[in-house]
């Protein structure tokens, strides 16, 4: 059995703008998702922070993780504005 999936083939190619529009769905799509794991992201190192862990890779981890994700939440909104050029 195969892992890869069939697609029928279009009777034409794809034009940029039916290639940006997809892609544009594609991304739109993920915002509430991204959001959603900076949110966790902020939650986890404030309750890593409040507690007593002395783990200093695990706190490392859970801090620079909400960092991360702060900075591409912060990016996907720049670029939502066009203030970040490709």
């Amino acid at each position: 059995m195969s892992n890869v999936i069939e697609m029928p083939l279009s009777d034409r190619p794809f034009t940029e703008l039916e290639i940006d529009k997809l892609h544009s769905k594609a991304f739109r799509s993920l915002e509430t998702s991204l959001r959603d794991c900076v949110r966790m992201a902020g939650i986890a190192a404030q309750v890593m922070f409040d507690a007593s862990v002395e783990d200093e890779q695990l706190r490392f981890a859970v801090f620079h993780s909400a960092q991360m994700l702060r900075a591409l939440e912060k990016e996907y909104d720049a670029r939502w504005h066009g203030e970040v050029q490709e």
